[in-house]
């Protein structure tokens, strides 16, 4: 019994200097590179239609292309977002994971946007948060855009150093669902 009682509150200790040392550390993710989160797609695409059904192309209707899911994501450290693609890419385009940062920087606070992995065909897709160096109460919203060939290549050359870009480029459309992830 006193085992039991000792190893509980040993285990609160651990627990409560872990915690303490996360909020005191000083680190402040609104400065550091980002840790990039990795997408994966989730499995054999189905494609998104039954049988003898034919998606539309992306961009080419008014609403949605991709849902992302959960609607809202609160972490300690890690989580995932599911994406499905319902629709078919034409020559020339690209969906891809956005990272939007708001409220960066000092002494003129801005956003910073984020170019992650791409999703390439209907499907459903994963995309891993990783915000253990983040500071608790930090959030960013996660979206896919829709770009031409000209539009992609700016999201892939024009980044700062940290890897992030101050603005999207021109001809970057949002085809889904924007997802707001919190560390707490």
């Amino acid at each position: 019994m006193r085992a039991a009682i000792l190893t509980v509150a040993g285990s609160i200790i651990v627990g409560c200097l872990g915690l303490w040392s996360g909020v005191f550390s000083g680190k402040d993710d609104r400065d550091d590179p980002k840790p990039a989160p990795s997408a994966s797609q989730a499995g054999p695409s189905s494609g998104g239609a039954g049988p003898g059904q034919v998606l539309p192309a992306c961009g080419g209707k008014p609403g949605l292309d991709v849902t992302v899911e959960p609607k809202q994501l609160t972490v300690a450290s890690d989580g995932s977002l599911t994406a499905e693609v319902n629709c078919t890419l034409g020559a020339g385009l690209h969906l891809s994971w956005i990272v939007q940062i708001d409220g960066v920087g000092k002494p003129v606070p801005h956003t910073n946007y984020y170019h992650k992995d791409d999703l390439g065909r209907p499907g459903p897709y994963t995309f891993d948060v990783h915000l253990s160096q983040a500071v608790p109460g930090s959030a960013r919203t996660i979206y896919v855009v829709l770009t031409d060939d000209f539009s992609y290549r700016q999201l892939s050359d024009n980044r700062n150093p940290d890897g992030s870009l101050l603005k999207l480029p021109n001809g970057a459309r949002k085809v889904s669902n924007s997802v707001l992830v919190k560390r707490y």
